[in-house]
C-alpha cells in the first residue's frame, strides 16, 4: 500500500504568517480607543451672579417683658404663641420679695440692739419731761420779768435775756421730742428686721404687667415661679407677621451689596424660593470665628420680605434660611457650565468637541457664579464641550459621548 506525503509550508509562507500577527499586534498595541466623556452646549439664557449665605429670620420689633421690681414671680401661665393686647392682658404677677429667715448670730445682735433703742427711747421721753419743766420755768420767769419791766423796775437787759430763755427752753423742747421720734422709728425698724417669711399668701398683694404692644408671646423666658431682681427677662413678645431676615456677609462681599437689590430666599421650607430685597447693610462690623477657626470680619445686612405674608404663613422667628443677594443679572447671556473650564498656561480654557475629537478652545470669561460661567470670546451658542476633562484628554484626543 502507498504512503500519502503532505507538503510542508515553505519559509516564505512562515516568514509572512508572522509578519502577519506582528502587524495585528502592533496595530492592537498602539491603537488608542477614544475616551468616553461628558458633554453639554453653549447656551444663551439668563444668568444671575448671587452672593449666598445662610440667615435668620426675626421680628421686626421684638418687645422684652422684664420683671420691674425685686420680688417674687408668680407662674407664668401664658404659652408661645398665645396673643397679647396692648395695656390690656396681663402677661406676668409679681409680688414683694418676703425677708430672709435670720440666723441665731444676726438674731441676737438685732434682739440687743432692739433693748438699746428701747433705752433709748426711755430715755428721751424722760430729757421731755426735763425739757417741758424747763420751757415752764422760763416761760413763767419772763412774765414776771415782762410785768416789772413794763412798770419800770427791771432793765432790758433782763427782760432780753429772760425772752432769750423762754424762746431757748420751748426750740430745746421741739429738739427732745423730735429725738424721742426719731428713736420710735429707729426701735420700730430694728423689730421689723425681726420679721420672718410670711407662711400665708400674698398673692392679693401681686402686681400685674400687662403687655406693652399688641402681637403673640415668642418665648417665656421665666415660666416657673421663682424670685426676680428688677431688669430680668421674663419673656419675649412681638408680631409673628411682621419679620425680616439678617445676614452676616463677609465684608468683602457686603461692598457688593446696596440697599434694593434682589434677594432670592430658599431653603425655608416651601416649594418655591421666595422673594425679598435688601433694606439696609450696617456701617459696623464684627469679628466672628468661622468653622474652620478663622478670624472673619462680617457685616450684618437686612432684608425685607417682598412676598406678601400668606406665601410664608408657617415662617416665624428664628428661622434659618439661605439667602441668594443678587450681584449681577443678564438676561441672553452666553454661558457654559463652570465644570468644563480650565486653565491652560494660565488661559481660561475649554474642550470642544468636533468630528469626534477635542478641540482645544481658550475663551474669555466675564461673570461667574457657581454653576456657570459668561463666555465673552471663543465660543459660539449650541457648541457642544466636555465636562470634566480628565489628563487624557489632550488636544486632538478621540473622544466619544459617554453611552448610560
Amino acid at each position: 500500500m502507498a504512503k500519502k506525503h503532505f507538503n510542508r509550508p515553505g519559509p516564505r509562507i512562515l516568514i509572512g504568517l508572522i509578519i502577519l500577527v506582528l502587524l495585528v499586534a502592533i496595530f492592537f498595541a498602539v491603537r488608542t480607543p477614544p475616551i468616553d466623556v461628558d458633554t453639554a452646549q453653549v447656551v444663551e439664557a439668563p444668568l444671575l451672579v448671587t452672593i449666598d449665605d445662610e440667615a435668620e429670620t426675626r421680628v421686626r420689633d421684638m418687645f422684652v417683658v422684664a420683671a420691674p421690681i425685686n420680688g417674687r414671680l408668680l407662674r407664668v401661665d401664658l404659652e408661645p404663641g398665645d396673643e397679647v393686647i396692648a395695656g390690656k392682658t396681663v402677661v406676668a404677677r409679681m409680688v414683694p420679695a418676703e425677708p430672709d429667715f435670720q440666723n441665731p448670730r444676726s438674731e441676737a445682735e438685732i434682739r440687743a440692739h432692739i433693748r438699746a433703742l428701747q433705752a433709748n427711747v426711755r430715755s428721751s421721753a424722760a430729757r421731755i419731761n426735763q425739757a417741758k419743766a424747763d420751757r415752764k420755768l422760763s416761760a413763767a420767769n419772763f412774765e414776771r420779768t415782762d410785768a416789772i419791766f413794763k412798770r419800770g423796775f427791771a432793765t432790758k437787759t433782763a427782760h432780753d435775756a429772760a425772752r432769750a430763755a423762754r424762746d431757748s427752753s420751748a426750740a430745746h423742747l421741739a429738739e427732745v421730742m423730735q429725738a424721742y421720734e426719731t428713736a420710735q422709728f429707729d426701735l420700730k425698724a430694728a423689730q421689723a428686721s425681726l420679721m420672718g417669711p410670711s407662711l400665708g399668701n400674698s398673692r392679693g398683694n401681686a402686681l400685674d404687667i400687662t403687655s406693652p404692644e399688641s402681637g403673640s408671646i415668642l418665648r417665656v423666658a421665666q415660666e416657673s415661679e421663682t424670685l426676680l431682681t428688677a431688669g430680668t427677662a421674663i419673656m419675649e413678645l412681638g408680631n409673628p407677621e411682621d419679620i425680616e431676615i439678617v445676614t452676616d456677609l463677609l465684608s468683602s462681599d457686603a461692598i457688593k451689596v446696596k440697599p434694593g437689590s434682589d434677594v432670592l430666599i430658599d431653603n425655608w421650607g416651601g416649594d418655591q424660593p421666595l422673594k425679598g430685597r435688601v433694606q439696609r447693610i450696617e456701617p459696623f462690623g464684627f469679628t466672628k470665628i468661622s468653622a474652620l477657626g478663622v478670624e472673619e470680619q462680617r457685616v450684618n445686612v437686612i432684608i425685607d420680605f417682598v412676598d406678601p405674608h400668606i406665601a410664608r404663613t408657617r415662617l416665624g422667628h428664628g428661622y434659618r434660611v439661605i439667602v441668594r443677594l443678587v450681584e449681577w443679572s443678564g438676561d441672553n447671556v452666553l454661558q457654559v457650565p463652570i465644570s468644563a473650564l480650565f486653565r491652560n498656561s494660565g488661559i481660561w480654557s475649554v474642550f470642544e468637541m468636533r468630528d469626534g475629537k477635542a478641540r482645544l478652545v481658550p475663551v474669555k470669561v466675564g461673570r461667574m457664579n457657581d454653576e456657570r460661567a459668561q463666555i465673552i470670546e471663543g465660543l459660539d451658542a449650541e457648541t457642544s464641550v466636555i465636562l470634566h476633562p480628565s489628563e487624557k484628554i489632550d488636544d486632538g484626543t478621540k473622544v466619544r459621548l459617554r453611552s448610560d
